[in-house]
């Protein structure tokens, strides 16, 4: 487990709980930099920017609702693109009519909730329970990788850029490609065009 600190509260905190924190903030900041009017813009083939915003603020609410109320494993249909896009369009919906506001309120809800969370708590995924604190790092990724996505003129939290960074390259070892990008990051070769551990 990661280093930890015993709060005042008798709550625990540890590495990924304070990166977690950490890129939950940096989003709702780089939300809030995204003026109003770019809402409606293209930002892919597939997503406006304001399905981009509702689909990055999944990662502040799905740890609160499968923590809360776990969900059975999911098919293999669950991480196709026109599922993940689908389910984006219909968290639009949810923003509401002050998407700042609206993000923000989630980030404090899940700081609030996985702050609560006593050390051992587990969550009912689509992929299968696990453990909370696990399944903070891969939110921890997505994010800082979506905030990033806003073009926000903000310099992300060091902590934050680790853990997501950590996440990524433990990804890359599982899918059989982390010498490749070992190389690469040491300066002994390059990554191929599109590389993505996604």
């Amino acid at each position: 487990m990661a280093s930890a600190t015993l709060l005042a509260s008798g709550r625990v905190e540890n590495a990924s709980t304070r990166a977690f924190a950490a890129a939950s903030r940096f989003y709702a900041d780089a939300v809030a930099a995204v003026p109003p009017e770019r809402y409606a813009e293209r930002w892919s083939d597939v997503w406006r920017i304001i399905d981009l915003i509702a689909h990055g603020n999944r990662a502040n609410t799905l740890p609160v609702e499968y923590y809360e109320r776990p969900v059975a494993k999911a098919g293999p249909e669950y991480v196709l693109p026109e599922s993940i896009a689908a389910r984006a369009r219909e968290a639009v919906s949810f923003l509401g009519e002050d998407p700042v506001a609206t993000v923000r309120a989630a980030s404090e809800r899940a700081l609030a909730v996985v702050a609560a969370a006593p050390e051992g708590a587990t969550v009912g995924t689509p992929f299968g329970e696990e453990l909370l604190e696990t399944y903070l790092a891969s939110r921890t990724a997505e994010l800082m990788l979506h905030g990033l996505d806003l073009d926000a003129d903000l310099d992300p939290p060091d902590e934050a850029v680790t853990a997501a960074t950590a996440f990524l390259c433990g990804r890359a070892v599982r899918l059989g490609r982390g010498i490749e990008l070992l190389r690469a990051l040491s300066g002994r070769g390059a990554l191929a065009p599109g590389f993505s551990v996604y």
